[in-house]
């Protein structure tokens, strides 16, 4: 019995290591013609960009309860950006800040977080609500290890647009949903004078704060489950790659 039991713990750390081990993947397509940041993904590149998993809880793809609505995201880039388009189904959108570098996620919210070098330390956080609000920061390291974040730091170029589906912060008729777009400029993600296009993969997470009980708590459906409530474990995100 006793072996039994030291057999099944064994085998579950050790699906607990490859969960941890094989991160999710994306590889983004090169676009052919011009992407019009408008909300919509109308664009045949965009097409031809296949959309990602759900998302799941940051807790793992297992835990439970799941998330009640769906989230997925996908990619496209050119020699200038990187594409991000995503669809959160939402059957209520709202929001209710307007000022740029407010802390979005007091909103319902969708949020990038990108380690293009993928050393763990120096990264970024981008998120945005259904107004279209950003709020973008550096990060020098994660919190774990002491990192502060540089909340003056912007995006410089960076485009967004958000399309809903629905009427924001209106009762009565269900929404659909809310899609964001947005073209990262890869010269804003330049550190110590390295070209983030010329590093493949790239470390990359997407999650999405959803407050389904006013006051909270909040969930956290992410696309690559850190299993932690932690966005800031860089080690635990997805990899992007390049297509020609």
């Amino acid at each position: 019995m006793k072996l039994r039991l030291f057999l099944i713990a064994l085998a579950w750390i050790g699906s607990l290591f490859c969960a941890l081990a094989q991160p999710r993947s994306y590889h983004a397509p090169k676009a052919q013609g011009q992407i019009r940041i408008d909300g919509r993904l109308k664009e045949a590149d965009w097409a031809r960009a296949p959309f990602s998993e759900p998302f799941a809880d940051i807790r793992g793809v297992d835990f439970q309860p799941a998330p009640t609505k769906e989230t997925r995201v996908k990619m496209l880039w050119d020699k200038d950006y990187l594409y991000i388009g995503a669809f959160l189904e939402e059957d209520a959108v709202t929001a209710t800040l307007r000022e740029h570098d407010s802390i979005i996620f007091h909103d319902n919210d969708f949020e990038v977080f990108l380690d293009p070098d993928a050393d763990g330390r120096t990264y970024f956080e981008i998120e945005i609500n259904a107004f279209g609000t950003v709020m973008d920061l550096l990060m020098d390291k994660p919190y774990k290890d002491g990192g502060h974040f540089f909340l003056p730091w912007d995006c410089r170029g960076l485009k967004s647009a958000v399309k809903v589906e629905g009427r924001i912060n209106r009762d009565g008729t269900p929404d659909r949903g809310w899609t964001v777009e947005m073209a990262i400029p890869f010269d804003a993600l330049q550190v110590e004078f390295v070209n983030p296009r010329t590093l493949n993969p790239w470390r990359i997470n997407f999650s999405r704060v959803e407050w389904l009980v006013p006051g909270g708590p909040e969930e956290n459906w992410v696309w690559n489950p850190t299993e932690v409530v932690d966005m800031h474990v860089p080690d635990r995100w997805g990899l992007l790659y390049f297509e020609p």
